[in-house]
This record gives C-alpha cells, sequence and structure tokens, in this order.
C-alpha cells in the first residue's frame, strides 16, 4: 500500500447547503476551532477566559474541503480515500454528491474513488453542529443521545468547549484490487500457562484464488509459527494454531513486557504479495476474581454475594493496582499524538503505576497510547464513551453505540494492556439512574462478549463494594481524608481525590498578573476551576477556607500554593497507603486523576498541563514504592501538649521474600530531631504486609506550624518515608 497527504482547508457554515464565506488553511489531524483561531490571530485559548471566544463554534458546520491530485496508478491497482476520524457526525462529499454518512468519531472510513474522481476534483468532509439531544437538565446531558464524549460539554476540570473536526489521520491510499480488509486474532492462554491457542480471521475485499500466509515472530527475532493457507475463491478465511511455552506480557512490576508481531500477507495466484498486515501482539491471561472475605458477607440468610470480584489477576499472579484515572491531555483530541503521550505515561510508570483508568467520559485514546502503555506495561481500564448520564435507548443511539463499540474493542483488543473493558463512568448513582438491565450496557456486554471473550467486563463503575470519592482534603461535615480513608472498607477505591492548587509560577503563565493575588471569586480563577467548580463545594478546588483554618491567611500566591500543595500531598499520601494497607480485602487505589487538558488553577491532578508534575506526584510516587515503611496517623492538625501516634507499617507488594530489619521513627520539630521509636521487623512474605507498633509522643511547644515524621529503615534507604503535618499552639 501506498500513502499520499491531503492538502485541506476549512470553514464554516449556519446552512450545510451554503459555501463557507471564507477557508483558511486546515491542520490535519486537527480540530477546526483551532484552524479557525489561528487564522484569526485569537490570543491562545488556555490563558485567561480567551476559551469564551469559541462557544458559538459548536452550532454551526465546519466543511472540510481538498482537491484530488490523483496519483498515477496501474492495472490492478485500486485507489481509496482513508479517514481514521472524524468527530463527530459527517457526511463525506465527491463534487457535491454525498458518497458516505456516519455518526461516530471511532469508526474509519474507507471509500473506492479509483472510478469516482479525476484530477481536480473536489472532496469535502461535511461535519455538524455539537449533538445535542434536547436535555438541559445539566450540561452534559445534551450528549445522553450520543456516543460522543460528554467532557466537552463542560466539567469541573474542563471548560464547556466541543471539540470538531478530522481528528485522526486521513490520506489517499493505493490499494491492490485484492487486498486485506481486515485481520482479527483472537486467543486464550491455558491456566497453567504452558499454551496459547490462537485463531486467526481475515476478510478480503473479494473472493481470490490465491494464499494466506501468517508469520508469528517473538520479541528474540525468532519464528514461532508460520502458515500458508489456499483460499480456493472464499473472502473469509480462519486459522487456528497452538504456541508452546509463549513468552507472556507481564504488568509494571511483575515481569517483562514481551510482544510477538504477527505478518500477514495475502498472495496472488502467482505467488505475488499484493497486500501485507502487521501488528504487535502479546499474550497475557487476565480474570477479575472475589477478594478475599467477600463470601463471609452476607452472613445471614438468605446468603448471596456480597460484592462483585475487583481482584485482578494476570497470568495467574493477583496484584495490588496502583494507579490513576486518566483524563483527556488535550481540549482537542485532533491535536494529541505520541509526543502528547510519551512523556505523561513514563510519569506514570516512573511513580509505579501498573493501572489507569481511562474514565468514560473523555475520549478513546489513539493507538499510539496504547502502543506505549504496551511498552510500559501499564494496564488499561477502559471504559466506553458514556458518563454521568442516563442515556437513551432509541434504536438510533442504540445502532449508532453498537458501531462504534465494535470499533473500539476491535482496535483496542490486540493490546495486552487493555486488561478492563468498562461499560462507563458512575452510571448507577442518583443522577444517571442507569443499571444493567438498561440496553446500552447490555449491547455493550454482549459485544464485549463476542469481540473479546477472555477480557472481564464491568458495567460501570462504581458498582457494589467499590468507592468513588471523596474529592477534597477535608469534606464539607469537617473530617479529613485521612479519617474517612481509615473508616472505610471497600474493595477497590478507583476514584478518589484530594485537591491542589498548582505552583506559583505556573499560575502566572495564563492568569494574568492583576488576578494572581488575593483571589477573587471571579474571572481567571474561576475559569480554570479554582472556585466554585463543583456545585457540592462552592470553594472548589482550591478550598481557601481550608488552607487558612490550618495555616492562617496566606499573605501571597507563593504561600498560599505552598500550603495548599501541603494538603494535597499529604492527602494523597494517606489516602494511598491506607488502601495498601487494606489489602487483600482491598485490591486497587486509582486517584481522580492523573492529568489535566487544559491549566487549571486548582485540580485533583497529579500533573499539570501539558506534563508539569506537582509536589502532590512526587508524594504518590513515595506511596507506590513496591515496599516502604508507612505510618498511620489519625489526624493532621495537631496541638502542643497532645500525644501524637503513629502506627508503623511494612507495605510490601514485592512478589519476593525480604529479610527482617529495624524501623526507627522521628519526629523533625523546628531544628530538633527527636527519636520516638524503634521496630525489628521480622522477614516479610512476599506480596503481605506488616504491621508494627504504635509511636507515642508528647508534643512540645513549638514555632513552626508544620512538623514531620521521619520514618528510616536500616540499610534500606529506599524504604524511608516521611509525613508533613499541620501544628497549631494553643491560644
Amino acid at each position: 500500500m501506498r500513502r499520499y497527504a491531503l492538502k485541506w482547508e476549512v470553514g464554516h457554515t449556519n446552512d450545510p447547503g451554503v459555501d463557507p464565506e471564507v477557508m483558511v488553511h486546515a491542520s490535519v489531524p486537527g480540530a477546526a476551532q483551532l484552524d479557525w483561531a489561528n487564522a484569526e490571530g485569537w490570543p491562545e485559548y488556555w490563558k485567561a477566559e480567551n476559551c469564551e471566544q469559541f462557544g458559538w463554534m459548536e452550532s454551526v458546520y465546519w466543511i472540510y474541503r481538498t482537491i484530488i491530485q490523483k496519483p498515477g496508478i496501474v492495472a490492478k491497482e485500486r485507489l481509496f480515500f482513508r479517514c481514521e476520524g472524524v468527530d463527530y457526525q459527517f457526511l463525506v462529499k465527491i463534487n457535491g454528491v454525498v458518497e458516505h454518512g456516519q455518526e461516530g468519531m471511532f469508526t474509519p472510513v474507507a471509500i473506492d474513488l479509483t472510478d469516482k474522481v479525476a484530477e481536480g476534483d473536489q472532496l469535502e468532509v461535511v461535519i455538524f453542529p455539537a449533538p445535542d439531544s434536547g436535555d438541559y437538565s445539566q450540561g452534559r446531558s445534551e450528549a445522553n443521545a450520543s456516543v460522543k464524549p460528554a467532557v466537552g460539554y463542560g466539567w469541573d476540570f474542563h471548560p464547556r468547549l466541543v471539540s470538531s473536526g478530522i481528528w485522526k489521520d486521513t490520506y489517499l491510499e493505493i490499494r491492490n484490487e485484492e487486498h486485506i480488509v481486515d485481520a482479527e486474532l483472537n486467543y486464550w492462554v491455558e491456566e497453567d500457562l504452558s499454551r496459547v491457542h490462537l485463531d486467526l480471521t481475515v476478510e478480503l475485499n473479494r473472493p481470490s484464488a490465491g494464499s494466506i500466509q501468517w508469520v508469528l515472530t517473538n520479541s528474540k527475532g525468532e519464528v514461532e509459527e508460520a502458515q500458508s493457507v489456499a483460499i480456493e475463491g472464499q473472502r473469509v478465511i480462519a486459522m487456528n494454531t497452538e504456541l508452546f511455552d509463549p513468552y507472556l506480557w507481564w504488568p509494571n512490576g511483575l515481569g517483562k513486557q514481551n510482544m510477538y508481531r504477527l505478518t500477514l500477507s495475502l498472495h496472488d495466484e502467482a505467488g505475488e504479495s499484493v497486500s501485507r498486515v502487521k501488528r504487535r501482539i502479546g499474550f497475557r491471561r487476565v480474570r477479575l476474581v472475589h477478594n478475599p472475605q467477600v463470601w463471609d458477607e452476607p452472613s445471614a440468610h438468605p446468603k448471596g454475594r456480597s460484592v462483585p470480584p475487583m481482584t485482578l489477576e494476570v497470568n495467574g499472579a493477583t496484584l495490588f493496582c496502583k494507579g490513576a484515572n486518566w483524563t483527556p491531555p488535550e481540549i482537542f483530541p485532533g491535536i494529541i499524538g505520541e509526543d502528547t503521550y510519551r512523556p505523561l505515561l513514563e510519569k506514570a510508570k516512573g511513580a509505579h503505576f501498573n493501572m489507569l483508568r481511562c474514565w468514560g467520559g473523555g475520549v478513546v485514546n489513539k493507538d499510539s497510547f496504547f502502543d506505549l502503555c504496551d511498552e510500559m506495561g501499564i494496564m488499561i481500564w477502559q471504559e466506553f464513551p458514556l458518563a454521568c448520564n442516563r442515556y437513551v435507548d432509541s434504536p438510533e443511539y442504540l445502532n449508532t453505540l453498537d458501531q462504534e463499540s465494535r470499533s473500539i474493542i476491535g482496535q483496542l483488543k490486540v493490546h495486552p494492556s487493555v486488561a478492563l473493558w468498562c461499560g462507563g463512568n458512575e452510571l448507577f448513582n442518583a443522577s444517571s439512574k442507569m443499571s444493567d438491565q438498561h440496553k446500552a450496557l447490555r449491547l455493550l456486554n454482549r459485544n464485549c462478549y463476542d469481540l473479546d471473550p477472555e477480557t472481564p467486563f464491568l458495567p460501570t463503575s462504581p458498582i457494589m463494594g467499590v468507592g468513588h470519592g471523596g474529592y477534597l482534603f477535608r469534606d464539607m461535615d469537617g473530617v479529613e481524608c485521612l479519617e474517612r480513608i481509615q473508616n472505610s472498607r471497600f474493595t477497590a477505591y478507583v476514584e478518589f481525590g484530594c485537591s491542589g492548587v498548582s505552583p506559583a509560577n505556573y499560575l502566572k503563565t495564563f492568569i494574568p498578573e492583576e488576578e494572581l493575588f488575593p483571589v477573587r471569586p471571579e474571572g481567571s480563577w474561576k475559569r480554570h476551576h479554582g472556585l466554585e467548580a463543583w456545585d457540592q463545594e462552592p470553594g472548589s478546588w482550591l478550598c481557601l477556607d481550608t488552607i487558612v483554618d490550618y495555616f492562617g491567611r496566606p499573605e501571597s500566591l507563593e504561600e498560599l500554593t505552598q500550603y495548599g500543595q501541603i494538603l494535597q500531598s499529604e492527602g494523597y499520601k494517606a489516602i494511598y497507603e491506607e488502601a495498601r494497607r487494606q489489602k487483600p480485602y482491598c485490591s486497587m487505589a486509582l486517584c481522580w486523576c492523573f492529568n489535566e487538558p487544559w491549566p487549571t488553577a486548582a485540580n485533583n491532578s497529579l500533573i499539570n498541563w501539558p506534563c508539569e508534575p506537582k509536589p502532590a506526584y512526587e508524594s504518590v510516587k513515595q506511596s507506590c514504592r513496591p515496599i516502604l515503611a508507612s505510618a498511620r496517623v489519625s489526624k493532621f492538625s495537631w496541638k502542643g501538649g497532645e500525644a501524637f501516634e503513629a502506627e508503623l507499617w511494612i507495605l510490601n507488594d514485592s512478589g519476593e521474600a525480604q529479610r527482617g530489619g529495624t524501623v526507627e521513627a522521628y519526629l523533625q520539630l523546628d531544628d530538633e530531631e527527636r527519636f520516638a521509636l524503634a521496630w525489628d521487623f521480622e522477614s516479610l512474605d512476599p506480596n503481605e504486609n506488616l504491621m508494627g507498633p504504635t509511636a507515642r509522643v508528647v508534643l512540645p511547644r513549638i514555632e513552626g506550624q508544620t512538623f514531620q515524621l521521619i520514618l528510616r529503615v536500616e540499610s534500606r534507604r529506599e524504604w524511608n518515608s516521611r509525613y508533613t503535618f499541620c501544628f497549631k499552639n494553643e491560644d
């Protein structure tokens, strides 16, 4: 196959039958809104309140236009227009005649142009206004009858800015008149991991008199399997084989990310290769199994299952999933590429994460995202584009969901990193009011089973026994996250947060100088989610009242950010470590959230847009180490004369036994380091935590507003830990 780039221009109109008055240069893949803004010389949309200029753009038709420069083709070749994705509903026209119409941004388009176009003909992609169901009960409910990701309709970390445009690669492609349309590989790994059973189905565009050849090569470059099958006229060919003693793919921290390469080729009657497909694949056996102790609940009759399975087992090994929720890394998905994904995913791996939950409010990521997750051993909990809505059961919506979900599953299931399918985000809660009997979720369950039966499926998150929230260091009832998590009991914490203000130097890049300090509940601080971002907490996400209560009113922007970052860092540290202490009943800790799509003044994110770690990232990185000394402390704020208590632990996710040692606990009080306790611990069993004694120290009066607890492990500096607490002198 040979590919040729296209040169595009774009314009907008209120009537698709009327040409745009002005056409401007279009970057493809990209976003129509950005092309228009760049042509008009608008300031950056992510600064101040500039995004308000974009509001009208979701209500117009965007028309992309290109002139065909027809490449030379020879006998037995065909010319195709190939588009990997258009956001969202669109028509494809040639010289004004509709050749294709589609709703859905995740299903690619291939149109045979060979006999339809000549040199200089015009090809157009007409994109409809943003989907609008007419339900205005809440902003995002306008998306409840479409498979358009709801995040663009406005969220507590994302402005109301609905993307539109050709968001994936688009090109002309020359193919042989006989070619491979699709190749589907299914496999399952035997329980003892000794053998992989492979089934390969190949679809051709037409019957052929040739043959199909396929070669499977392992990560060492060795040919593991090779077959050649005569076609004998049929369009769909099925082949199967077995692979013994496979090199398996393992998550980060458990083993190597072994990958194979599949090369599939179609040979014509003369034996010449006329079409070829190459794919990287990895083999793993993944299961969701019951957490320990759940069958003991309920204890009375009638007995039934208390909570569904939530422990992930990969290649027979159960593991504690440490990670975060992944949100779209840009407002406009068309500008996202490998250079966007790689630095973020390297940060995730560097934080010892082994899982990211790709949240259902956002776009399904591009192929390069999953390639990198395969490479880095980061498992993906992949949700379909349903979130926080009661989705309709209309035939039109279900047909689109069926088409789009099948495309998503087909594109992603080859990736070993995709370890869990999920119908969407928070569909069973009071605002969405859906259940597993809704047709949309029954459809998704069916499609996942039909197309990828070896990967687990959940209808939504949370389900019974699983925790979402909270998102503040101290909630509206005055309860600190330290206390809340210690009094919780969930099989998995898959969405929890602790909001934190962005660093001062970062705030100065997008908030005008005159608005920076003191903070006001208007302008850029509000637009960028520092205040009134979440209606359940008007002070979110900055939570200035909480900062003032602990530390007093800040006298500068730098002081404000310093205090706010202490709260976020220590809050996340407490939640991650307590979730780990609760294993094996608890099996996951995934915070909300890892990243963000544009600069936020305050947010629950660990990484500021585009890829700038907050101090909380380093704290989470420390709390997710495979082994560490840890402290369970009941509260954050202390006074002189109180008996400070810290229960000591060793948290251990290592698969190997560890020798015993000594943990020493110290308090850093102003300039003095005071010894508190020494704990001689026994050897550690693989993947088992160890609880130790409680250190108790009566706190003296100190000058500083904070003090620290320091844990040192003899001869294991990499296990050391440090915690910061607030100190208030008595009035």
